[in-house]
């Protein structure tokens, strides 16, 4: 019970899947009208399920070992070093959308539901990998029997994919003509908004070489 209680909000926090979101939504407006929009977004959602399923089970043989041994292996100057290099790549990265910024939404082309499949699966594994409340809830899980794991992850799968399935249900009430229409703002739009975000996540990269500097310092 004390694990449930555990599970349930690190569950919560991690279904704010950022990548799954716009991916449902890409699917969406790729999709020729409603009948098409279902047999994808299903496909999407029973790829997701077996990614995050996956995730979980590799976790639990490998990664937690593999993370406390690099934890430690590392040491504070390297890390600063890593994290220096992660940061000019962010700033690189910046600069050059700032100076080309994207002009269209690559969703002219009709989603197969077999590469909708494959989008859940991929989706979900870089969700789950980089997400620290998913190392939370494999920590939390790692000590329990097998019964009670599964129990958990189970849980922990459905809370996850809660936003999604809502959001996929959701889109299948709305028109496809109105998802074409919010493409085409969306575009309008896509230059200034690309710009902005080239501002915030250079302004993310100086950020994180000044912390990495520091490391590397002290």
């Amino acid at each position: 019970m004390k694990s449930l209680l555990a599970i349930i909000p690190l569950g919560a926090v991690d279904s704010v899947n950022v990548l799954a979101l716009l991916a449902v939504i890409y699917v969406w407006v790729s999709s020729s009208g409603r009948a098409e929009y279902a047999r994808t977004a299903l496909a999407y959602v029973v790829g997701g399920i077996i990614g995050l399923t996956l995730t979980l089970l590799f976790s639990f043989t490998f990664i937690v070992a593999w993370v406390r041994e690099a934890l430690d292996a590392i040491s504070g100057t390297l890390a600063g070093v890593i994290g220096l290099a992660l940061a000019g790549v962010l700033l690189w990265l910046a600069v050059q959308t700032y100076r080309s910024p994207p002009m269209s939404l690559p969703v002219h082309r009709q989603v197969h539901p077999v590469l909708a499949f494959v989008l859940g699966i991929a989706t979900w594994g870089i969700q789950s990998l980089t997400s620290a409340p998913f190392y939370a809830a494999i920590a939390v899980m790692a000590p329990l029997d097998g019964w009670h794991r599964l129990l958990n992850a189970v849980v922990f799968v459905i809370i996850a994919l809660g936003p999604v399935l809502t959001l996929v249900g959701a889109l299948a009430l709305v028109s496809h003509d109105l998802g074409q229409r919010i493409v085409a703002r969306v575009e309008e739009a896509l230059p200034r908004a690309s710009k902005t975000v080239s501002i915030v996540l250079a302004a993310a990269a100086v950020v994180g070489a000044g912390f990495a500097i520091a490391v590397i310092v002290s």
